[in-house]
């Protein structure tokens, strides 16, 4: 598999000096190395418990007859599946016999997510087991929404499978002031930059050969971004009736090359194979250009003129023929995922490299809720999603024979008559899940794609701040002024609404005013502390 970056580096699982005490977000030098390292062997899941208490555990609840339900929330792109109470009750009746609990799935549509769960967690609502994306894991953690798993050797004595199917550094990759408060999962870590999805018959439409472009093993196209804009100019005047770009929230960092740093962009690396200096975004030359490109294309008439309040997924916009394309973070599998949620056949093209940034491992952790009333229950069945095979099938593509069928090559994919259009469990967030890789792998996607997947993980630019992670709550304040003035200012710039020079002028001085200048102080104190603590130079 080719890919623009080949420079290796030591593989992910060996990288102890890199991710070895990533709490150091609250820049203290004990919590980045002396907790960390305290906290670090704990991985081995040898410290407390034994599988007889779990067994113990699980035989008490079938024989009382005392089976909670517990509940899981996460999001997709398209909100509740029609046939999640089927799903969950299959889950519920297998997880009965395996666990003794039951299983309630809170499925939420990525705009309205964050707001939702955060109004779950604050109220006192049941939430058992959460995912962090769109919410914050920092955040959260901050808000005391996440219990410590370690607390009373938790996840040692009931979570080891856990443990056990990651590296320790992975784990510890996850530790805010050296304590563990959410597990990553298993997916893709280095993301390919400036990904573009286009409709296949768009580009047979005006007669673009995109099948010669194709190397051999490739699942994409490497390009360049003049190539791109080229077939964007072709697709407005063969098309004039359609928009040629969804534009989405995640396109800055999906489209250039910098090191968000905790994923907030109130101070990044702009050169984070070599450089740890924090540097404000927005006066850069990579923000320019970015927005200049954007402004571009909006004037062009290539984005909708709703596009600030259209909530509406690029990838349902290309299903419903409103769009023809799309910006993406490529990976291993991108063509066939995308291709599911679009409906349709698509071409995916890369224009820029492949990078792992800092806070890859550790972007979007499950955790469970501090509040809780089955904290035991609750970590055996998060063990169970990250090590039981049949109940990663059920939370990835449901019900056998109803949502998917097994081909016989032992692949699996959509019984006769459904499709992406009217299936009613087609999650299209697997690599959000705790452990897609024991679950069956869908047609059109290669046997060897996580060992493919492991390769790309292991190759590519790697963030010299690879493992950090910043605890903002000092600056808190700030944090949420800068958010404020982002909300506010930079889509009208990233969306290509906004005169580039004026805007960006206009956004870097509210940004000053919000207080960037003590937030990037700040986060390069930790960023410095972190360095120190694990030998980073």
């Amino acid at each position: 598999m080719k890919r623009f970056h080949t420079k290796r580096w030591l593989p992910l699982m060996m990288s102890c000096a890199l991710l070895a005490g990533c709490g150091a977000g609250g820049g203290s030098e004990t919590a980045a190395g002396t907790n960390g390292a305290e906290k670090s062997d704990s991985g081995s899941g040898t410290e407390a418990g034994t599988a007889n208490e779990a067994e113990d555990a699980i035989a008490q609840r079938k024989e009382s007859g005392n089976i909670p339900t517990l509940v899981v929330a996460f999001m997709n792109w398209s909100g509740s599946p029609k046939g999640l109470e089927r799903v969950e009750e299959k889950m519920s009746e297998y997880t009965e016999e395996t666990l003794g609990v039951r299983v309630k799935l809170e499925i939420m549509d990525s705009a309205s997510y964050g707001q939702e769960m955060t109004l779950m967690l604050s109220s006192g609502e049941q939430v058992d087991i959460f995912n962090t994306n769109y919410i914050g894991y920092t955040s959260s953690i901050n808000k005391g929404y996440c219990m410590d798993l370690e607390e009373d050797n938790l996840i040692q004595t009931y979570g080891s499978g856990i443990l056990e199917t990651f590296n320790s550094d992975m784990i510890d990759a996850c530790r805010v002031d050296g304590l563990l408060y959410g597990v990553p999962q298993q997916r893709d870590m280095t993301v390919g930059l400036g990904g573009f999805v286009i409709g296949a018959e768009y580009l047979d439409g005006i007669g673009f050969d995109y099948a010669s472009m194709y190397e051999e093993g490739d699942e994409l196209i490497y390009t360049d971004i003049e190539t791109i804009e080229d077939i964007f100019a072709q697709l407005h005047e063969a098309y004039p009736d359609k928009y040629v770009f969804a534009p989405d929230s995640p396109n800055l960092t999906q489209g250039n090359f910098f090191d968000d740093l905790a994923r907030d962009n109130f101070g990044v690396l702009l050169d984070p194979e070599n450089s740890l200096k924090v540097e404000s975004l927005w006066s850069s030359e990579v923000f320019r250009q970015y927005c200049e490109r954007m402004y571009k294309w909006n004037q062009a008439g290539y984005i909708s003129k709703d596009a600030l309040t259209d909530s509406t997924a690029p990838s349902a916009q290309v299903k419903a023929g409103v769009a023809m394309s799309y910006m993406v973070s490529t990976k291993v599998g991108i063509a066939p995922q995308e291709k599911g949620l679009c409906g349709r056949d698509i071409v995916v093209f890369q224009t820029g490299e492949d990078l792992l940034r800092a806070s890859s491992v550790a972007k979007y952790p499950w955790s469970i809720n501090s509040m809780t009333d089955y904290p035991v229950e609750s970590m055996q069945l998060l063990n169970a999603l990250y090590t039981d095979p049949v109940l990663s099938n059920f939370i990835c593509w449901g019900e056998e024979g109803v949502d998917y069928v097994y081909t016989d090559d032992g692949h699996i994919t959509f019984p006769e008559g459904v499709d992406a259009d009217n299936a009613e469990y087609y999650n299209n967030v697997n690599w959000l899940l705790p452990n897609q890789f024991i679950a069956e792998i869908w047609e059109g996607n290669s046997f060897d794609i996580w060992e493919k997947t492991e390769e790309m993980n292991n190759s590519g630019i790697v963030s010299k701040a690879l493992g950090f992670a910043f605890d903002n709550s000092a600056v808190a304040n700030e944090y949420t002024a800068l958010t404020n003035v982002f909300n506010e200012y930079a889509f009208q710039l990233m969306y290509g609404f906004v005169e580039p020079e004026a805007g960006i002028a206009e956004l870097t001085a509210k940004m000053n005013e919000a207080g960037e200048e003590i937030y990037i102080e700040a986060k390069q104190e930790a960023l410095d502390a972190w360095a120190k603590a694990n030998g980073v130079e």
